[in-house]
């Protein structure tokens, strides 16, 4: 049988212009029109790797979830910058214990005499929460600045070699040494149409499995106020973007497994670890330079104030066994090294252990505080910063 190569390139040639080129095409035009195209709430920045758009959703002209401050500081007023990750969202711009903790101070002074600056951006850790300070917070000219570091992940995020950009509204981790800008474009080795059609796709995925996990919940509910003697009712808020109970486990499950003992003795997260504390001493020596007095505040993961959530992680992993793991890991990691370099701390772990014995703290399957964690963190943080302020109006 002859073989037809006439036919052989006539599909070849057809099959480049009709699918390899527009495909190609394609590609260009999502790196070209990505400032046109997709105005979501991020957007790439070629020295934090990406920011939140500003003025989006109510947020102020750096992209912190809060009004817009004047820059230059008011020589009467106290002001005060907490940096940290997306717990600086949560609540929104008025329910976010940054905010709540400017209203305790309002009520305290009477007037509007202590400003609380959110400066805070989604998915990010202290080494990139660093350059956003240089960048931005700095520009606030604050008496005090207040590092929020979650023992959830932050320490587990630290990659030193992670440069997370954003491209066509996706995150994406790459290697530092690899980051490729044309014409002020991040050019990636990958495919901008297949990474944006994935990401739709998984969450359509994660969003079907969150409304069948969500009408179980309901259906629990109703139930339990059917029979309100024997099933007491306690009131449980949901956040917006609620995980399914799989995907939840799971995120909390890859925390509770950077605190496995044997991985830490044998120096497996020691990169992570001395990541962070290269960027905290940065972090302080840039302040001290300035005269800003620096404080680190630990916000504590749910399942480290959770009983219930973490015999459920157990329970729900077999490879996971409890003697193998100091749950409260971070905290001593992180507070072991602040004490030797006199940095002071507020470690949050105690106090929401208590409290979450009388009502839930975090948002249902969403690692994030709740109303009730919000204002909680505003007292723990307002019983400790009070001193700093009252001092700097006394001498003044």
């Amino acid at each position: 049988m002859s073989i037809n190569y006439k036919k052989i390139q006539t599909f070849i040639l057809l099959t480049f212009s009709w699918i390899i080129v527009p495909l190609f095409l394609v590609e260009i035009l999502m790196i070209v029109l990505e400032p046109y195209l997709f105005k979501g709430l991020y957007q790439y920045d070629p020295d934090l790797g990406f920011r939140v758009r500003p003025y989006i959703n109510g947020n102020n002209q750096f992209g912190f979830n809060d009004r817009d401050y004047p820059l230059e500081k008011d020589p009467n007023k106290f002001r005060l910058l907490i940096v940290s990750d997306s717990f600086n969202w949560a609540g929104g711009k008025d329910g976010n214990y940054t905010a709540l903790l400017e209203k305790k101070f309002e009520s305290y002074y009477r007037t509007q005499q202590v400003d609380v600056i959110n400066v805070g951006y989604p998915g990010t850790h202290t080494g990139e929460q660093l350059p956003m300070l240089k960048k931005y917070g700095l520009q606030y000219n604050p008496d005090l600045v207040v590092l929020g570091f979650f023992a959830g992940n932050d320490f587990r995020d630290a990659d030193p070699e992670r440069k997370r950009i954003i491209v066509n509204g996706i995150y994406l981790d790459i290697d530092k040494e690899d980051e490729l800008i044309i014409f002020g474009y991040p050019i990636i080795g990958k495919s901008r149409l297949l990474m944006f059609l994935q990401q739709k796709y998984q969450v359509y995925q994660e969003l079907q499995k969150a409304k069948q996990d969500s009408a179980q919940v309901f259906s629990n509910y109703l139930l339990a106020s059917l029979n309100l003697a024997s099933a007491p009712i306690i009131e449980q808020e949901k956040s917006p973007g609620i995980l399914s109970k799989e995907a939840f486990l799971r995120v909390e499950k890859s925390r509770l497994k950077f605190c496995k003992i044997r991985d830490l003795l044998e120096g497996k997260r020691d990169d992570n670890i001395n990541y962070i504390f290269h960027s905290i001493s940065e972090m302080q020596q840039l302040l001290k330079s300035r005269n800003i007095r620096f404080i680190v505040a630990i916000y504590p993961d749910e399942y480290q104030v959770n009983d219930e959530l973490l015999n459920e992680i157990f329970a729900e992993y077999d490879d996971l066994k409890r003697e193998s793991y100091n749950i409260t890991c971070q905290q001593e990691i992180l507070k072991k090294y602040l004490q030797a370099n006199g940095i002071p701390y507020i470690d949050m772990l105690d106090e929401f252990r208590i409290e979450q014995n009388n009502r839930p703290l975090y948002l249902l399957r969403e690692p994030h505080w709740n109303s009730s964690g919000n204002q909680l963190a505003a007292d723990i943080l307002f019983n400790y910063l009070v001193k700093d302020t009252d001092n700097f109006f006394r001498d003044n």
